[in-house]
């Protein structure tokens, strides 16, 4: 009992949930041709063949399928989308940098597709990372004219462009001479001086570079579909024919109304025989010790 019941209240759910209302229902008499016509709008994957009924009779006239006509309900969308890509390169060079950007990539999500193009006012680049660096700097430097070749007339150090420098080396040069008896003798020199030394910087490692790809994405597909399912009537009322008309006539919502009435019945029909059930049991289980005072 119990799994009979569990089938009937499955069945009635099954049935409300696979119910479909039409959108719109035309009764019309076309060149003598008595038609109805019921259209649905469906889910593009959702089975059409559960719209067709069996033949019904609705004010005085007896309806049997005739055609059933689909018509795709067509999606078209078109979005802006911008996408940003990544990149490293060896240098800040953007030729360099070009070379490494498509000018277009494909787009495709599963449902938008489409084409975007690079957008180079967008293009972005900075160092990923430093290091300490090292380069030698050198100087010369001319002193003279002096009277000898001392080198206390040429100094230890000198600054270049912020670095100081140290004294590497000095070649003396005569720029002058005297007579001294019969022999001419260097009277003036100059020293041509060198210096070098280290200059320290910090040096990118590498470069990032962002840049921005921008265009139109679009889908196409099925969004709806919707069913026109005909029917062609003849007459030939009955009492049968007045009774069904009168449910057909009735708002959309009643069947489900009844429906919920028919479930909450079936429950209390199921609880009753329960509770019966359970009282026989119970006056089965008494029944011996009644018999057993009746011997004594």
């Amino acid at each position: 009992m119990k799994k009979l019941c569990m089938c009937l209240l499955l069945a009635l759910s099954v049935n409300a949930l696979a119910l479909e209302v039409p959108t719109d229902t035309v009764v019309q008499n076309l060149n003598g041709s008595q038609q109805l016509i019921k259209t649905y709008v469906l889910h593009p994957d959702a089975d059409p063949q559960g719209l067709i009924e069996e033949p019904f009779e609705q004010e005085g006239y007896l309806y049997t399928f005739a055609d059933i006509v689909k018509e795709e309900n067509l999606l078209s969308d078109t979005l802006y989308r911008r996408e940003t890509v990544t990149v490293e390169t060896a240098s800040n060079d953007l030729s360099k940098i070009l070379e490494q950007l498509e000018p277009s990539v494909d787009y495709d999500d599963g449902t938008y597709k489409g084409t975007l193009t690079l957008d180079h006012t967008s293009i972005h680049t900075e160092a990923s990372g430093y290091e300490i660096r090292s380069s030698t700097v050198t100087a010369t430097k001319t002193i003279g004219p002096v009277d000898r070749n001392d080198m206390s007339y040429v100094p230890a150090t000198t600054v270049k462009n912020g670095v100081t420098l140290n004294l590497s080396g000095v070649d003396w040069q005569v720029t002058g001479t005297d007579l001294v008896g019969d022999a001419l003798a260097p009277a003036s020199y100059q020293a041509v001086a060198t210096y070098s030394g280290k200059s320290y910087y910090k040096a990118a490692t590498g470069y990032v570079t962002t840049a921005g790809y921008a265009g139109e994405i679009s889908r196409d597909g099925v969004e709806s579909v919707t069913y026109r399912v005909m029917y062609l009537g003849t007459e030939g009322g009955t009492a049968e024919a007045a009774a069904k008309h009168i449910g057909n006539t009735l708002p959309g919502y009643v069947p489900y109304v009844i429906g919920g009435l028919g479930l909450a019945l079936l429950a209390v029909l199921i609880v009753m025989l329960l509770r019966s059930r359970r009282e026989v049991q119970e006056f089965r289980d008494e029944e011996p010790g009644e018999h057993e005072e009746e011997s004594r």
